[in-house]
């Protein structure tokens, strides 16, 4: 019966994923497509990146060229997540460490430390 279940909500939630994916792929329109970008540009100096036309490249330029004068960081992923949304991170980081202890917890064997078993 437990697997009948479970076989049923994993089908459940991958029905619901396929409608998402689908549902995203005609009605979403895309804002930013990056065809634009000379990347190896990019890589090569980003001070000097052209940021005369931003409509081609959009916002992803203008990070870039923002992120390595205000923080100095090379990977600018790593930038905005650790110095931009430190904090955020920090807070995820102590929900994920709360959900983990409170699921051990939960979850964990009694075990009976010293041996009796029952009360005499």
């Amino acid at each position: 019966m437990k697997r009948l279940i479970m076989a049923i909500s994993l089908i459940v939630i991958l029905c619901i994923g396929v409608y998402s994916v689908v549902y995203m792929e005609q009605e979403i329109p895309i804002t930013y497509d990056g065809r634009g970008t000379d990347v190896y540009e990019l890589q090569q100096d980003p001070y000097d990146y052209d940021l005369s036309d931003p409509e081609p490249d959009g916002v992803a330029s203008i990070i870039v060229k923002e992120n390595l004068a205000k923080t100095q960081a090379v990977n600018n992923v790593t930038a905005i997540v650790f110095d931009f949304r430190g904090y955020d991170t920090l807070g995820e980081s102590f929900i994920l460490l709360i959900a983990i202890t409170g699921a051990t917890v939960i979850l964990r064997r009694k075990i009976d430390r010293w041996g009796g078993g029952k009360n005499e």
